[in-house]
Parts: C-alpha cells; structure tokens; sequence
C-alpha cells in the first residue's frame, strides 16, 4: 500500500492577516507550537511565514517585531502537492526545494498540510514495523 498525501496531512490551522503584527504572529505560533503560520488577505492563502523568516528577516536585522508586518516576511511562493501524491514523491519535493511544509490541495484550495516533522513520525513507525518483521524471521 502507498500513503498519499492524504493519509498524512493533517488539518490547516487558522489563517491570519497580512497586516497581523510580528510580535502577534510568533506568539500564535507559540500558542499553537507550531514552526509556521500561514498568511491569508480575505481567506485565500498568500504565504507562510516560518521560525526561519523570523530568525533571518527580523532577529538577525534589529527590526522591529511590534511594527512589522507578517506581509513583510512571508514567503509568498507556496508549494504544494494534491492530496493523491505518492509520500515518496512529496519528500523527494521537499528535498528539491528545500522546505518543511508542504500544502496539501488543488487549484489553490488547500485541505492539509505535511511537515516535516509528520514526515520523521512516518518514516518512525515504518522503521518499527520492518524491525519486527526482521526481528520474527531472526534477521536481527
């Protein structure tokens, strides 16, 4: 059996504006314990922005998170898989272009989202499961 994205995804959290203030975004990713928040004007997704954007685009330059705009630090390009995708196809993705989150959707309406931390959980579990099947035939 193949997991798709599908079977992995889990759920988007909220959207918040794009003139939500730095300092408000980075304490909702707090609260949510999540390594992003994404960025919408009117319900439709415009970017992301991560721990990374913070850290680079804020931190690193002595700005101001209490007057930035999360808009100012968004990544707008925004990959993506549909929810069909193979598992071993959306990694090879996120490899290719160097990111953690994956969007989960078609046509620009995005029903989950994968990371990669959903990813190392997968990847855990099948891990446990070829060690027991080893471990019954006395391979290790």
């Amino acid at each position: 059996m193949v997991l798709t994205a599908e079977d992995i995804m889990k759920p988007l959290p909220a959207f918040i504006s794009e003139d939500t203030t730095v300092e408000n975004a980075t304490k909702m990713m707090a609260e949510g314990k999540r390594g992003y928040i994404l960025v919408s004007d009117n319900g439709t997704l415009k970017g992301i922005a991560t721990e990374w954007d913070f850290i680079a685009k804020v931190l690193a330059k002595n700005a101001n998170p209490k007057e930035m705009k999360v808009s100012e630090i968004m990544s707008t390009e925004i990959v993506s898989v549909t929810p069909e995708t193979p598992t071993r196809k959306l990694t090879s993705i996120m490899t290719q272009k160097g990111v953690r989150r994956m969007l989960v959707g078609t046509d620009r309406k995005f029903v989950g989202i994968i990371t990669s931390r959903d990813i190392i959980s997968i990847f855990n579990d099948y891990a446990e499961v070829v060690e027991n099947i080893a471990a019954k035939y006395g391979i290790i």
